[in-house]
């Protein structure tokens, strides 16, 4: 087992246990968010043929009068124009032998002819051509292009099945009434929703309690690609996770050079890939962002690496990279950070009220004006 270890160390640690997945065939309806297993390409030019990008005629361009003879719309067959002649075209409709522009409709027939308003045959793709690759999730625009492409069924990972547990005798479920040093419990359902964004299939076990034998059966009952669990995992005595993990299971590592999310851990129980995340909810959603995404879904990028301007000072962690909230926005061109509500591992509103977070190296920290690289969430 390695200690406080970098996140890329603890990444790359974790890659020594992939992930287990197939491959299945899916309607592309039905694909949304999930992962290509193979590279797609396409079965047809796009455009298919030449064709018109607007209402208007098509035209010869060396014409310098023309008479109307037809008219052709989407779906029909090419037709056919000599010396001073155009066809009344639809957007969509093939372009008519012999014309090579187009007169737009608001111009008249005697227009200016326009030769770059027709879509030319494969100008987008050509038949063969890998557009949509391996590891790639599937947005709604990637769903249209594969059905552009004439794909009906597109060949997908299976969805990792995910088991998501938190642990605390303090947990309560939202809808219940709390007692006297009771908490809502929120991180499973943060989490499930990070799994579901990333392509997998969440399972939510309720919450189990702080105890040796009920953990132990919790995680023996798991019929999962992968275990998620939530608080448990620091140097308390009652950090069960962690002490169950360690006389049962395989920890690989334990503890991660960041700040917030310091005490995480991963490894195998009964041969099952199990990430222990930290209890605090910042914690729980930064580990999964920095180091359980990257494990499930290296190509899904859940944020991007910018430079901000500081409006407002935050304070780095000694000997952590420090992940403070920041709130990123666009003022004259210039990128800038401030933040807005308290810094606190236990303050999931921070997650809600900034879009961003600083990375700031060991032992840094960053003032008013300073120029730092950060993290922005994609939405």
């Amino acid at each position: 087992m390695e200690k406080f270890v970098s996140i890329e160390r603890a990444i790359e640690i974790a890659r020594q246990t992939p992930p287990q997945s197939s491959i299945e065939t899916i309607p592309i309806q039905e694909s949304l968010g999930r992962i290509l297993a193979e590279d797609i390409s396409s079965k047809v030019d796009d455009p298919a043929f030449d064709n018109s990008a607007m209402d208007g005629w098509a035209v010869r361009s060396q014409d310098k009068t023309r008479i109307e003879i037809g008219q052709t719309s989407a779906g029909e067959a090419p037709t056919k124009i000599g010396p001073g002649e155009a066809i009344r075209i639809m957007t969509g409709a093939p372009i008519p032998d012999g014309a090579d522009a187009i007169v737009m409709i608001e111009d008249g027939l005697q227009g200016e002819a326009r030769p770059h308003f027709i879509r030319r045959q494969g100008e987008n793709l050509r038949a063969g051509k890998v557009a949509l690759s391996k590891g790639q999730q599937m947005t709604p625009a990637a769903i249209s292009l594969a059905a552009t492409m004439g794909h009906h069924t597109i060949p997908v990972r299976t969805k990792l099945r995910v088991a998501v547990i938190s642990t605390g005798d303090e947990l309560v479920q939202p809808g219940l009434e709390l007692s006297a040093g009771q908490i809502y419990e929120s991180n499973s359902y943060g989490l499930c929703a990070l799994l579901e964004k990333i392509g997998c299939e969440p399972i939510l076990y309720d919450v189990v309690q702080d105890s040796l034998d009920g953990l132990r059966k919790t995680l023996d009952s798991c019929d999962c690609d992968l275990i998620i669990t939530s608080g448990g995992v620091s140097m308390g005595d009652r950090d069960f996770v962690r002490k169950l993990m360690e006389e049962e299971g395989q920890i690989h590592f334990w503890k991660v050079a960041m700040r917030p999310g310091g005490p995480p851990l991963f490894g195998t129980w009964n041969g099952t890939p199990l990430f222990g995340l930290p209890g605090n909810p910042v914690s729980s959603h930064l580990v999964f962002q920095l180091v359980v995404a990257p494990w499930i879904a290296p190509e899904i990028q859940l944020f991007k690496t910018i430079q901000v301007k500081m409006l407002d000072a935050v304070n780095g962690a000694p000997n952590k990279v420090c992940f403070r909230r920041i709130k990123i926005s666009n003022e004259n061109g210039i990128m800038v950070a401030r933040t807005h509500t308290h810094q606190g591992s236990g303050n999931i509103h921070s997650m809600v009220a900034h879009n961003g977070l600083t990375i700031l190296p060991p032992n840094t920290n960053a003032s008013i004006g300073d120029r730092i690289e950060a993290l922005w969430f994609n939405d």
